[in-house]
């Protein structure tokens, strides 16, 4: 049982809440009884840290790595949450290779820098059966835990890669359909029908949206029908609507 914040564990795990330490260990921090399975199921799981009020340990059962426990207090520290479920586990970034050619159907950030519409994108993508998603450079940190929280889980189901350079990887996107969102659209999302083949989507930040660099290498611009006073949607809403479109018109 640790009881102290000043242990040396505690201290590096508190380290893991700041995005250049988890570049620099490799490590990241997730938090409550659903991440946790989620990512026990994937084997990502490094070290789980449980309160000392925690009895739930058929949820972690089959888990052969070390399982600490600490005070609530500590639990309090190093929680990131208003009310803790007693558990957090860190979990390694695992590095892999990126062949976009072998995704059906691609989802592309361009300097989204929300991590709460980050996770709410991701967790969209996962539900509308997308297989890839790809943060670009100036993206918010995927391994932020405001983020994970967001995705519920969805980081998990679909092959994730950031700080990738978009320019250079849809110049070898040439056998893609690819889709963004523009004011400068003359096709309303609502007319999509019968896509065939690859499919990749592009967002972008939430203030000046997708750069005309980007914008220059996709081959359908797309709005959405807006009949009401807003002039805007945020881009998670934005994202889930075309999205869901893009899904129910693919072959």
């Amino acid at each position: 049982m640790i009881t102290s914040v000043s242990n040396k564990k505690i201290k590096d795990i508190q380290k893991l809440k700041e995005n250049k330490n988890i570049k620099k260990y490799g490590l990241y921090l997730i938090e409550g009884k659903h991440l946790v399975e989620e990512a026990l199921e994937v084997k990502v799981v490094e070290e789980i840290i449980v309160s000392e009020n925690f009895e739930e340990f058929s949820l972690i059962e089959t888990f052969k790595g070390e399982i600490t426990r600490v005070s609530q207090s500590v639990m309090k520290t190093i929680s990131d949450t208003i009310t803790s479920q007693g558990i957090i586990a860190v979990c390694k970034i695992v590095n892999k290779e990126l062949e976009i050619n072998k995704y059906s159907k691609v989802l592309i950030l361009d300097r989204v820098q929300d991590p709460g519409n980050l996770g709410t994108i991701i967790r969209t993508a996962d539900a509308f059966a997308f297989n890839c998603i790809i943060l670009g450079k100036g993206t918010t940190s995927l391994y932020g835990q405001k983020v994970i929280r967001s995705t519920q889980g969805s980081n998990f189901h679909i092959d994730c890669f950031d700080n990738i350079d978009l320019v250079n990887l849809l110049d070898k996107m040439s056998n893609f359909n690819i889709f963004a969102t523009s004011l400068k659209a003359d096709k309303y999302i609502e007319q999509l029908n019968n896509i065939s083949g690859k499919v990749a989507v592009v967002f972008g930040n939430e203030g000046a949206g997708v750069s005309e660099e980007i914008l220059q290498k996709v081959n359908n611009l797309l709005k959405i029908s807006m009949p009401g006073r807003a002039e805007s949607l945020n881009v998670s809403i934005a994202a889930g609507i075309v999205m869901h479109y893009i899904s129910i018109n693919s072959k």
